[in-house]
């Protein structure tokens, strides 16, 4: 019955539509634990784009759950403490910016800009399923 209970709650919980977005360093850490690949998302409160992002490819349930099963997902305001911290890092191109890692922290590539659910959800896939190993972007997305 218990179990029954924590079923019901988890499946209410991702019924809403939120991604539990990392802090930097918690992201790291974690990757590291669980072998994923991360992906850093560097947001700004002025930017619509980002609120655009936020409102509905942020809310799929495609996005979400491919998201969370494949990656560890960090939010950063550009202008926080972290996010200063990840722009010296990684670099920046303005808001939104995506930047892909290892597990271990290294970056295999930084995209800048918004993408409607499907979209993004192919870009989760490219890297997901190792093709960022194969072939470039552009030859992946003209293939599929």
């Amino acid at each position: 019955m218990r179990i029954a209970i924590i079923i019901f709650f988890l499946l209410i919980g991702s019924s809403f539509g939120s991604i539990k977005w990392y802090s930097l360093k918690e992201g790291l850490k974690k990757a590291k634990e669980e072998n994923k690949l991360i992906v850093i998302y560097i947001t700004s409160k002025h930017c619509q784009y980002c609120k655009k992002m936020d409102r509905t490819t942020f809310k799929d349930p495609k996005v979400i759950s491919y998201l969370e099963k494949h990656f560890i997902p960090i939010k950063v305001d550009k202008s926080s403490k972290e996010g200063l911290e990840v722009r010296k890092l990684y670099g920046y191109v303005g808001t939104p910016t995506f930047h892909f890692l290892t597990p271990d922290g290294k970056k295999i590539k930084t995209l800048f800009g918004a993408w409607k659910p499907d979209e993004f959800l192919g870009i989760l896939k490219y890297f997901a399923e190792g093709y960022y190993k194969k072939i470039n972007m552009t030859e992946y997305f003209m293939k599929n």
